[in-house]
């Protein structure tokens, strides 16, 4: 803990305005400290979040690699190619920016196109109800793999701020505040000092005076 006395004028006046600062830098403290207890809990619950998931776009994955096997003994390559070709743009994704706690993180939002909404609710006869299984838990996982990587972003601009936060509290706790408490006690001990000194001055004058009266 450093308590190097701040170089300032040993005057009331200056002791008033470290007071003042003391006082700020206490307020301040707090706040920050609040801060980064939000930011620790926003943090945590997002990597809950995320391993949740991560663990679902597996089991997905792992589903969806197993029907993709049964479409390859059910269909040619090439009508898998051409029914792939054929299909429309099914989702939109939208970038944008939210806030947490202060800190600019990501938001993605994606939706499904008009046209696919009406699409997957008619099959083709030459559709297979596999295909079309594929095809949506294939936009499933698209979505959510976004998600994720929002997820991600966030907590990586999270942890920045965290330790961002956490230097500045610190620097308040461990530095600013002692300095500021070890120099207003400073020159409040010299103030203290100087009037017991004052006071015996006076004593002594009053004595002196009170001796010469009666000298007199």
């Amino acid at each position: 803990m450093s308590q190097q006395i701040l170089r300032v004028r040993p005057t009331k006046i200056e002791l008033i305005r470290l007071k003042r600062r003391l006082a700020l830098a206490k307020r301040i403290h707090r706040i920050l400290r609040e801060r980064l207890t939000i930011l620790v809990a926003e943090f945590l619950n997002n990597m809950r979040i995320l391993a949740n998931s991560r663990r679902e776009i597996m089991d997905k994955l792992a589903s969806i690699y197993t029907r993709i096997s049964l479409l390859n003994f059910q269909h040619s390559g090439d009508f898998i190619k051409a029914y792939i070709e054929s299909s429309p743009q099914m989702i939109d994704v939208y970038a944008a920016s939210k806030n947490i706690m202060g800190v600019k993180a990501p938001f993605i939002d994606v939706r499904l196109r008009e046209e696919y909404k009406q699409l997957k609710t008619i099959l083709s006869p030459t559709t297979s109800i596999l295909l079309e299984s594929i095809r949506s838990s294939s936009i499933d996982i698209v979505s959510k793999l976004l998600d994720l990587a929002e997820g991600e972003k966030t907590l990586e601009m999270l942890g920045k701020e965290i330790l961002r936060t956490r230097r500045r509290v610190n620097i308040l706790e461990h530095v600013v505040i002692p300095r500021l408490e070890a120099t207003i006690k400073y020159l409040e001990m010299m103030f203290d000092e100087r009037e017991r000194e004052e006071k015996t001055r006076l004593k002594r004058v009053k004595e002196i005076l009170k001796r010469r009266r009666g000298g007199e």
